[in-house]
């Protein structure tokens, strides 16, 4: 399954969890990573998935996690992996033809953006396991 944080969150968002929830066996598990929302709003654009303000739909970490709840799901790993991710070290790879610079245009920019407004607390990652009961 893939998910971008390009779609309209606010719209989308609840309805989407509980889809997932849906086609999940008893007990199935819903794994992923995803940036949130940050104490202050983001101020650095563009970003890999969004122009401008007006194209952000980011949520805080404690909205995703009560959406998740709403749907059915319990946490079994919910947490901020924000500070651990900034300060690794890049890891260069070879050339590759298949990058994320092939769905997302002017990469270096909006990667450098986004390493910024997490440095600076504006965006957080995190990653969660959620079961459903």
């Amino acid at each position: 399954m893939l998910r971008s944080n390009c779609w309209n969150w606010r719209r989308l968002g609840p309805r989407f969890y509980a889809e997932i929830y849906r086609v999940l066996k008893l007990d199935g598990r819903f794994a992923f990573q995803d940036m949130v929302a940050g104490e202050a709003a983001a101020s650095y654009f563009p970003l890999p998935w969004a122009t401008d303000t007006a194209d952000s739909f980011l949520v805080s970490a404690d909205e995703l996690r009560s959406v998740l709840g709403e749907s059915g799901f319990i946490a079994e790993v919910f947490e901020d992996t924000s500070d651990a991710h900034w300060t690794m070290t890049p890891v260069y790879a070879a050339p590759s033809p298949l990058t994320l610079a092939v769905f997302v245009d002017h990469l270096a920019q909006k990667a450098g953006d986004a390493r910024r407004s997490l440095q600076e607390g504006q965006i957080r990652l995190v990653r969660g396991v959620f079961r459903a009961k």
